[in-house]
């Protein structure tokens, strides 16, 4: 061996005895001091003091990373972080690249500050790490929040204090990994996507021709690439072909007649690396949910979907179909809590559709006031006799009128109405049209939510009053009558989203189109 190749392996010994040195000089005192005093708080990469706090109380402030006894712990929670893409998070949000340098040895702790600081780097990384993989990385957009609601139903510093105490922190994602079935569902398409991405000569794959046929390969190909076919054979008879078809059509939330139309073809010829996308964030929004669904029923509507799922702990106990808002008049997203059921609701006709829709059928036609069961009142609430009004005279700047429809079979709110607050006016209500929730696309409304079934959820609501509704079930639409308000069992929380995918009942992977177009995918790639 060469002189200079000794004087090398002499001076990497001596760092490398330097820096367990530096970090064998950490102790629990040391430690409690830098916390109490709150010497880390100049570091903008630090995102959790307070649970630093918790965490090194738990641990009697000994260090869980730097020293040589740590190693292991060090590895484990960096395996742990290269598995964030699989699990729908980002590597670059818990300093990776620091960890890894550190562990690595090619970031050097200078001095017993520089130690007690990487220390709480990394406990605030990992804090930061299970707290996404329990609650999710992103927070649904909504317009109106009254829950101000934040997910904390587990304490993530005692959680990861207690796995590393019994050296067992390789299996703290399990345990922070919930049992609801949309996470287990995405999470397993998260990981065959990113396997598919991942291999050799991997491309995006377009549909040009609507041949159903093993001879179409793009076809073929890409419904191996979306999990629906398991082989890419082209053995693949056409009979079977159309049936793997009609799934895809399912999974986009299209009529499932297996027919190579333009909209299905459409929707397979989006790229995989977008439906990644909309997994990682529907698994996330639903991470955020988790803790609101554990001890109470909340009825969650997804307008992407035009459906209602009303959860409890981890089961969906009532699901339907609903109709929306159209693009021009969109549903608003919220969170709040139904109050009261109100049975034959009057419709309140919203100022634009009175004057944008209605006036203009009344001047054509007198009658339609009488003929749609409406009643014009006026400033004061007092009900007018429409035909001593100039109608003529009015337009979308002068009408100083309410106009509502009263209880009858053609009452726009149906039969029930579920009342909650928002700064929208918007809620969810019964309605005459039944025909429009037979079609896979159900965005008809002008902001407020049509259900399918709204005599079952009217029954969870009114758990305690089963009989008011089932009196209105008997009695049936009724004309000219007062509303009757009922004040809720059970207040339970409303949670209107955009969500850009879901799961069937039967587990299956649905992918929503951008409706009312709130994602710019390209803009995110």
């Amino acid at each position: 061996m060469k002189q200079n190749d000794r004087k090398k392996i002499w001076l990497l010994l001596i760092v490398c005895v330097w820096i367990f040195e530096a970090r064998a000089q950490i102790t629990p005192a040391h430690l409690q001091q830098f916390i109490s005093e709150k010497k880390f708080t100049g570091n903008a990469s630090l995102k959790y003091a307070a649970e630093l706090t918790v965490f090194y109380t738990q641990t009697n402030f000994t260090t869980a990373w730097i020293q040589k006894e740590n190693t292991v712990n060090c590895i484990t929670f960096l395996n742990d972080l290269k598995r964030t893409a699989s699990l729908g998070l980002q590597e670059k949000d818990y300093q990776f690249s620091y960890i890894e340098s550190f562990r690595k040895g090619t970031i050097h702790l200078q001095n017993k500050n520089d130690s007690l600081l990487a220390e709480v780097r990394i406990t605030d990384a990992a804090i930061h790490f299970y707290n996404d993989i329990a609650y999710g990385n992103t927070t649904p957009v909504l317009g109106y929040n009254e829950l101000n609601y934040a997910p904390g139903c587990l304490n993530i510093p005692n959680l990861l204090a207690t796995y590393l105490s019994k050296n067992e922190l390789q299996l703290l994602i399990t345990r922070l990994t919930t049992s609801l079935p949309e996470l287990t569902a995405m999470e397993s398409k998260i990981r065959w996507f990113q396997g598919l991405m991942a291999r050799p000569g991997f491309s995006e794959v377009i549909i040009v021709s609507n041949k159903i046929s093993a001879s179409n390969n793009p076809l073929v190909l890409k419904l191996y690439q979306l999990g629906i076919v398991d082989t890419v054979d082209k053995n693949e008879t056409d009979n079977h072909l159309k049936q793997k078809l009609k799934e895809a059509q399912q999974q986009f939330n299209l009529m499932a007649d297996g027919v190579l139309r333009s909209t299905i073809m459409q929707a397979l010829n989006i790229p995989l690396w977008v439906r990644l996308q909309q997994l990682t964030i529907s698994i996330n929004y639903y991470r955020w949910l988790y803790c609101l669904i554990q001890d109470q029923s909340v009825i969650v509507v997804n307008i992407p979907a035009t459906f209602l799922k009303v959860y409890h702990q981890n089961k969906v106990i009532l699901e339907m179909r609903v109709i929306v808002g159209k693009k021009s008049t969109p549903t608003p997203t919220l969170a709040s809590t139904v109050n009261e059921v109100v049975l034959y609701p009057y419709w309140h006709v919203p100022y634009s559709i009175a004057t944008k829709e209605l006036l203009p059928a009344i001047k054509r036609n007198p009658g339609f006031i009488e003929e749609g069961n409406y009643q014009v009142l006026n400033r004061m609430g007092k009900i007018m006799d429409p035909h001593t009004i100039n109608w003529h005279a009015l337009n979308r700047n002068n009408f100083p009128y309410l106009i509502r429809q009263s209880t009858g079979c053609d009452n726009a709110l149906g039969l029930l109405k579920l009342d909650f607050y928002s700064p929208f006016g918007v809620y969810l209500h019964d309605t005459p049209s039944k025909g429009l929730f037979m079609l896979n696309k159900r965005f008809f409304s002008h902001g407020c939510m049509r259900m399918e079934k709204p005599m079952e959820l009217g029954h969870l609501v009114l758990k305690n009053n089963a009989i008011a509704i089932d009196t209105l079930e008997q009695k049936g639409c009724l004309r000219n009558l007062s509303p009757i308000r009922v004040t809720a069992d059970e207040h339970m929380r409303v949670i209107v989203w955009y969500n850009p995918a879901g799961i069937d009942s039967t587990g299956r992977v649905l992918f929503y189109e951008d409706a009312y177009e709130k994602f710019d995918w390209m803009k995110n790639k």
